[in-house]
């Protein structure tokens, strides 16, 4: 090989390296961004909060689980976390009880998140994707959802995720369900709300690898300095401003301890929390 082709290789593998480091430093970006956004909406509402965040760890789960490309497993996440950004502001009744339980004039306002959503994200970033996970997460696969009555595969794929975390969240914490229970209602409604093969995964996914909600173990007290991977938290962790950080409902993963660690002077470490192990 002359010197002149090594120095080409050379100056190839610098530009690669500066590419790397470019999208390293734009992801860094965009999770500062997004870490932001979503406290903004935890700090406006603790359900609201707790609940885009359990959708977003369980679809990013489920996504691992189907064994999606790393990327499109980030993209769902991002989408599941921003998801219902277009509720900010709306009245608590709206965010915090079942859509079937509110007003004709509330359900049409509710019905407007997804754009509002969509139009936000598209305002700051050029990212597609996310937004359209956003802007079609309350589609159903028959065609009758909103906002654009799409169906089966018109449907993008993170918005059918979406869909199926976002209502098992709801299942439990809005018409406070026991989880086999919401698994139950995922299956009577699969191949009309949901696609049928992702229900039939999901289903199996969470009963072999998520729920903890209907053990009979009883809760036990664990310091927060304490707390481990793979234990289930049965409250939520919340900073001395009254913040939701980590809400009730998810099971504890690396980056949920590192998100603790990274907080610990607006945290006690000796207040006790309830986990199931």
């Amino acid at each position: 090989m002359t010197d002149e082709n090594i120095k080409k290789i050379e100056a190839l593998q610098e530009e690669i390296n500066r590419l790397r480091g470019l999208k390293s430093t734009l992801r860094r970006n965009f999770q500062d961004m997004v870490g932001l956004l979503t406290s903004t909406i935890a700090h406006s509402n603790n359900f609201l909060g707790g609940h885009i965040k359990r959708v977003a760890v369980l679809s990013k789960a489920f996504s691992e689980y189907m064994r999606y490309e790393k990327d499109d497993v980030y993209r769902i996440y991002y989408g599941a976390l921003l998801h219902d950004i277009g509720t900010v502001g709306m009245p608590d009744r709206i965010i915090s009880i079942p859509e079937t339980s509110l007003t004709e004039d509330e359900k049409s306002l509710f019905r407007k998140h997804p754009l509002i959503g969509e139009r936000m994200i598209l305002a700051a970033y050029d990212l597609r994707a996310t937004a359209q996970i956003i802007r079609h997460h309350h589609e159903e696969f028959s065609g009758d959802g909103f906002p654009d009555g799409l169906a089966g595969s018109e449907i993008p794929i993170g918005a059918r995720i979406t869909r199926l975390s976002n209502d098992y969240d709801n299942f439990i914490y809005k018409h406070r369900i026991k989880a086999a229970e919401a698994v139950e209602r995922i299956a009577e409604r699969s191949g009309y709300i949901y696609d049928p093969k992702l229900a039939e995964h999901f289903i199996k996914f969470i009963k072999t690898n998520v729920d903890k909600q209907d053990s009979t173990a009883e809760p036990a007290g664990v310091r927060i300095g304490d707390l481990q991977k793979g234990m289930y938290l049965a409250e939520d962790i919340c900073l001395e401003n009254g913040m939701l950080l980590i809400p009730k409902g998810v099971i504890l993963d690396e980056s949920m301890l590192e998100k603790i660690g990274s907080f610990d002077t607006l945290l006690d470490s000796d207040k006790i929390v309830s986990v199931i192990n």
